[in-house]
């Protein structure tokens, strides 16, 4: 187990509640129609750690997941109460030490995907009461490159903790299944963690 890997993101996500939580604006009373406005569009920013172990557990080998100069944004328009469409593009690299598939890599790798998801928030059903928590599930479309390009049908879950109406702390992990993954030697199945702070405008 890398764990430098793992100081990095725990690094990485204790950064992120730092900057939340000083964001705090102190407005304790607050309406459920301030934190879950029905029509919004946020901004995220943060980090991501991918996996491509040759593993079907989503949480398997985590410390040996890639972490290395991993830029993540996304965007995101929410237009009902239940739904959003959100567009993300994420950054990272495989070393010539890492592994795909248990294999060994001739050279190092960059990585870049971008993915178009519908999302179903169902926090309302579960907590109707509770303001500062969403959570969702979606699934979409993506484009990523190790080697050479590839497409993946992608299953996303996570969650958004909000420390006030207009900052929000987001995890998130989706699954990439990709397209002719028997033709492709490292763009293949993968699992791609993300870590962001998240700007509602």
């Amino acid at each position: 187990m890398n764990l430098h890997i793992i100081l990095l993101m725990k690094k990485a996500i204790l950064f992120l509640c730092l900057v939340a939580l000083f964001s705090f604006d102190g407005q304790a009373q607050l309406t459920k129609r301030a934190y879950r406005s029905i029509e919004s569009w946020t901004i995220n920013v943060g980090v991501n750690a991918v996996g491509s172990l040759g593993t079907r557990n989503p949480f398997a080998k985590l410390g040996e997941f890639e972490f290395n100069r991993p830029f993540a944004v996304a965007v995101q328009r929410r237009w009902s109460r239940n739904l959003s469409i959100e567009q993300d593009f994420t950054l990272n690299r495989f070393k010539i030490t890492s592994t795909i598939d248990n294999g060994s890599l001739p050279e190092a790798f960059s990585y870049f995907s971008t993915n178009t998801y519908l999302k179903y928030y169902f926090s309302d059903e579960l907590f109707p009461e509770t303001l500062w928590i969403d959570l969702y599930t979606g699934g979409g479309l993506g484009i990523f490159s190790v080697d050479e390009i590839n497409t993946s049908a992608n299953l996303v879950l996570g969650g958004i903790i909000w420390v006030s109406p207009t900052i929000g702390l987001s995890l998130q992990g989706v699954g990439k299944f990709a397209f002719n993954h028997k033709d492709n030697r490292f763009d293949n199945n993968h699992f791609q963690y993300m870590a962001y702070v998240v700007f509602k405008l």
